[in-house]
């Protein structure tokens, strides 16, 4: 319907974000009524997942007819299956379109590249990446994801932008032909999330690439104030030159460990993590991410006590740190193999006699009185009322474990859903 109204815009926009969750009312909603069009269209092309030919084919028809569209995407998720159907090295060796897409999106505020099946940069076609290197320039994009790729060329980090957070996860950095050994390093990002794994080709090539960029004293691992990683005794070597050019950057720590039945693979508990916390001389939070996989019950128990015993061990040689950070977080994520959630995840983790030890260590070391501990337990929950009742049972169940820090009104326990994009709205 075309329908004469005289309401302000502002009021058709208000009536599109509060259904913005809902795609199908959406498309309705572009379709009933030019008031609601510009809308819903805003909304419905804020994120864009390019998973195929077809998709990506389709994408560059709309944007040649309606250049409009390209400003309204800011979330763009490039994407490789590991199917029959899309077998290595998959639609991007061999998309034409892509890089005219890519050249129409200049409003990215997120640029997103997830491959599933081992792809090496080198399988991909080169007119692609140039054009991804160029989409890495744009002024309005705050964050590169790079998942699953490996042989990323080391000018990778030569690429003049500057981003507010990078992730990379199972990478590995090749050095190019003709390149010099010691990057300008014109990359800047504010945050990094990094976890290059343990396989796949060129991890010896990336030891080297990184710790020629980390001796730069200028380097972009020298401006990282929030730092994640993922330790392993395997990997620990390509982190230890960026942890030592952070040293004087870094404000945000955050360490992510794995315990149970699929660490011995990965070999990531907390004591591979050798590297003195007090080097970090403006660092003010400090996180610890524990995953702990098991089958049985007696497999969590043993879990939750060598972990907690781990920690307690790395924070008692870390007086100087706690004591002058501001914030310590202690995340248990409880992973069940067999996905049979028939235990009070809070009331086990309650019986295990670990807590009063923990609590006087972080009083112990951490002597100020401005330290806020925040103790949560994170497990998939879909429901709010869930996500409640579990906060609830966790406080009530640790309720005096932690005597000092509750006495100082330091404590916080809480819960949250692990699922990814969990808003307390999801009903199953």
């Amino acid at each position: 319907m075309d329908e004469q109204t005289e309401l302000p815009l502002e009021i058709f926009d208000k009536i599109v974000e509060n259904v913005s969750k809902d795609r199908r009312i959406l498309m309705n909603c572009a379709l009933a009524s030019r008031a609601l069009l510009s809308s819903s269209r805003r909304h419905l092309f804020a994120s864009i997942c390019l998973d195929d030919h077809k998709r990506c084919d389709g994408l560059y028809v709309l944007l040649t007819e309606s250049s409009t569209l390209s400003t309204y995407i800011h979330n763009l998720t490039i994407l490789i299956y590991r199917t029959q159907l899309s077998p290595k090295p998959g639609w991007l060796s061999m998309n034409t379109m892509l890089p005219g897409v890519l050249d129409m999106l200049t409003s990215l505020r997120s640029c997103s590249l997830y491959i599933f099946n081992g792809n090496e940069w080198k399988d991909i076609d080169p007119q692609i990446t140039a054009a991804l290197f160029q989409t890495f320039t744009l002024p309005s994009l705050s964050s590169i994801d790079i998942i699953g790729l490996y042989g990323i060329p080391n000018t990778f980090f030569n690429i003049p932008a500057t981003v507010e957070r990078l992730k990379l996860k199972s990478v590995s950095f090749e050095r190019v032909l003709d390149t010099v050994d010691h990057p300008t390093c014109s990359l800047s990002f504010k945050s990094l999330d990094f976890d290059p794994g343990v396989r796949g080709p060129h991890i010896a090539q990336s030891h080297k690439i990184i710790s020629a960029i980390a001796a730069n004293p200028d380097s972009c691992f020298s401006r990282v104030a929030d730092l994640r990683v993922y330790v392993s005794r395997e990997n620990f070597p390509i982190f230890r030159p960026i942890l030592n050019a952070a040293a004087r950057s870094l404000t945000s720590l955050e360490l992510d460990h794995v315990y149970g039945n699929l660490a011995a693979s990965g070999g990531r508990p907390l004591d591979a993590f050798q590297f003195n916390l007090a080097n970090f001389m403006n660092i003010t939070r400090l996180s610890f991410s524990i995953s702990m996989y098991y089958i049985t019950s007696s497999d969590l128990q043993s879990t939750i006590f060598t972990s907690s015993q781990d920690l307690i061990t790395i924070l008692a040689s870390s007086a100087s740190t706690l004591a002058r950070i501001e914030t310590l977080t202690i995340m248990f994520i409880p992973k069940d193999l067999h996905s049979s959630y028939d235990i009070s995840m809070a009331k086990y983790f309650s019986h295990v006699d670990v807590w009063g030890q923990l609590d006087e260590t972080i009083c112990r070391q951490g002597s100020t009185m401005e330290l806020r501990v925040d103790v949560i337990l994170r497990m998939p929950m879909y429901k709010l009322v869930q996500l409640i009742e579990t906060k609830k049972e966790w406080q009530e169940a640790m309720r005096g474990k932690f005597p000092t820090l509750e006495k100082r009104g330091a404590l916080t326990l809480n819960a949250e859903s692990s699922l990814p994009g969990f808003d307390g709205e999801y009903q199953t």
